[in-house]
């Protein structure tokens, strides 16, 4: 596996699985806290301001609740919410709810914005941004929906369902981010990184062919 030349800790401001499975496949090392705020969303605060708005304080709750992680650590934050007919749909309270909102999302086509923020805890720098990928639903029947509900996959989820697991199979198309609806579009973090030479690229083109 070639993995980046890490020259900084870091830190992500999650438990997510999904969000350390993505910065575990590139190989990175980090420490993981999981902040504790006030996820309601502000009255008439539009999707893409919320997500943002999120991800940053995340981060910055991290900064100063955990005192004790490195000086010149790099703080990762992100927060995703699913997007339909003008409502957040977070995620679902129990199995009724998640029913609900796979009954809303089948057959249309919903919004997944993740805003995530890179704050250098030394100087208090930040870098935010957000993305939006469009998801379309199958047309999914009662009994599929119920199905799913039942495998307990949609609690914990935004918009009840899970891209990379059996809710594979809820998806007609996508349009943008394939790991922005897994939860962390990576793809945009790592050149942020890079640019700041946090991490490096690492290895030599092997130019021998077994053959």
């Amino acid at each position: 596996m070639s993995n980046f030349l890490q020259h900084k800790p870091f830190c992500l401001a999650s438990s997510s699985p999904r969000r350390h499975m993505l910065l575990k496949k590139f190989g990175l090392k980090f420490d993981y806290q999981s902040p504790n705020i006030d996820e309601t969303p502000h009255k008439n605060e539009d999707a893409k301001n919320f997500v943002r708005r999120m991800s940053s304080k995340k981060a910055s709750e991290v900064q100063k609740s955990f005192p004790k992680l490195p000086h010149d650590v790099i703080i990762l934050a992100g927060d995703t919410i699913v997007f339909f007919d003008d409502n957040i749909i977070g995620k679902p309270e129990n199995g009724e709810h998640a029913y609900s909102i796979l009954e809303q999302l089948s057959g249309n086509t919903h919004q997944v914005f993740s805003g995530f923020s890179i704050l250098n805890k030394d100087s208090s720098e930040e870098i935010t941004d957000v993305i939006c990928t469009e998801v379309r639903f199958q047309k999914l029947d009662a009994e599929m929906i119920e199905w799913y509900v039942n495998s307990g996959e949609p609690f914990g989820k935004a918009g009840a369902y899970s891209i990379q697991g059996l809710g594979t199979i809820l998806v007609e198309s996508i349009s943008g981010s394939y790991n922005n609806v897994v939860g962390f579009p990576i793809e945009k973090i790592i050149p942020h990184l890079t640019a700041n030479a946090w991490i490096s690229f690492a290895g030599k083109i092997n130019m021998e062919v077994s053959s």
